[in-house]
């Protein structure tokens, strides 16, 4: 049987009997260095854990056929992004016990005392995931515990969310709890930003300030009489579900919204992300309608931007989808803007009801190099003709959607 035991901040002294008494009877113990310091009266192989787990599972087998004991010592929960995992698939569940400890993010929490309910733990820790994609894994969440790195570091992981305009968190960052160089570390996202550096062992809190609005929490296709809307300026609800199905937005996409008009699109798109959703709009009696649209469907993650498109842009996130539901003869200058702004990969989808701007769009895309599509949807309504029916139909409309290449 191999016993993998967790150890507390206090060391040696967090263990009860049964554990000191397994690693009493070892014949091979593994562990971090600071962890087999706990033990220098152990008569046992020390193991150093270090990335070559393939060699630290070579020696454990040994040890095991020659009916060894063997204990792996971890930090706090075994399980919780700890060795115990590693060890239970190389060696079974049947062939391992696992004695968890006080895990090191319980201790952070009771430092800041703040509780943990719902709170979701990542690990940056060795696993080659970028800022980025943390982001989209916090993004859901209004409290997150992170273990960092020397690749992503607190700062850097503040960073990538202040650029992705998730700035809504107050951080902490617990760097080498239970030694003697022990430091909480509060502040804004930026201020932990600013900071070059901080200890190697430390784990990253993030606790938003306000609750995240709950993702796709209203079905798709709001009816149009639900928005405040004047002389039909609005994306119809079939065209607004295709455009936002084009959009590609995922849980922690920034998305522009320009020429927003009543604010129909931002609003079903900050229904489908955590990221920001900013409505950009010219018109001052549009923009208000924008800001009550916002407080009618509760979309709290809408900022209103009012101003002339592209020049009140520069001061936004870069945005991973854009739509264009305005633009008129400067078209072009929006697209060109947006082009040198979105991420790789990003997309860009337009609303067009005439042939000149529908063509300006795709041979904007096309002269780009990006994959392109076109589509002209015709929608037609039934209506009642005395006792019978007839379809009336709309003007037809072109969605032409772009990708930026990665």
């Amino acid at each position: 049987m191999i016993h993998v035991i967790g150890i507390g901040l206090k060391g040696r002294e967090s263990l009860r009997k049964r554990p000191l008494g397994l690693i009493k009877r070892a014949t091979l113990i593994a562990g971090g260095k600071r962890h087999l310091d706990e033990f220098p009266d152990s008569g046992a192989k020390k193991l150093a854990i270090g990335p070559d787990l393939d060699w630290l599972a070579s020696e454990i087998r040994q040890e095991v056929k020659r009916k060894g004991s063997v204990v792996v010592l971890a930090t706090g929960d075994p399980l919780l992004f700890g060795a115990a995992s590693f060890i239970i698939k190389r060696f079974g569940k049947r062939n391992v016990e696992v004695i968890p400890n006080v895990s090191t993010v319980q201790e952070a929490f009771a430092k800041i005392k703040e509780d943990m309910n719902g709170v979701k733990v990542l690990s940056a820790h060795g696993r080659n995931k970028t800022p980025e994609e943390l982001c989209g894994e916090l993004a859901p969440h209004d409290r997150a515990a992170v273990f960092t790195d020397s690749t992503n570091t607190p700062s850097r992981i503040a960073r990538a969310l202040i650029d992705k305009g998730m700035t809504g968190y107050r951080a902490f960052v617990c760097e080498s709890l239970g030694t003697k160089k022990e430091k909480i570390t509060r502040g804004s996202l930026a201020e932990i930003a600013a900071m070059r550096s901080f200890g190697p062992l430390n784990i990253m809190v993030l606790i938003r300030k306000r609750p995240a609005r709950p993702a796709a929490a209203k079905r798709l296709g709001i009816p149009d009489a639900l928005f405040s809307h004047s002389k039909g300026m609005i994306t119809k609800e079939e065209l607004r579900v295709i455009a936002l199905s084009k959009l590609n937005i995922n849980n922690n996409s920034v998305v522009w919204d320009i020429g927003s008009g009543c604010g129909s699109v931002a609003i079903e798109a900050s229904f489908m992300t955590f990221g920001p959703v900013y409505a950009i709009e010219k018109d001052k009696k549009r923009a208000a309608q924008i800001k009550r649209n916002r407080n009618r469907f509760n979309a709290e993650g809408v900022e209103v931007v009012e101003g002339l498109a592209p020049l009140c842009l520069k001061k936004l996130p870069r945005p991973d989808a854009i739509f264009v539901g305005g633009g008129g003869a400067g078209l072009r200058a929006i697209l060109s803007y947006c082009a040198r702004r979105v991420r790789p990969g990003g997309r860009a989808v337009v609303n067009a009801v005439t042939i000149e701007t529908a063509h300006a769009a795709f041979d904007f895309f096309k002269k780009k190099g990006w994959e392109k599509e076109l589509l002209q949807v015709g929608l037609s309504r039934a209506k009642d003709l005395g006792r019978l029916s007839l379809l009336s139909a709309n003007n037809p409309v072109f969605i032409i959607s772009g990708t930026r290449p990665l």
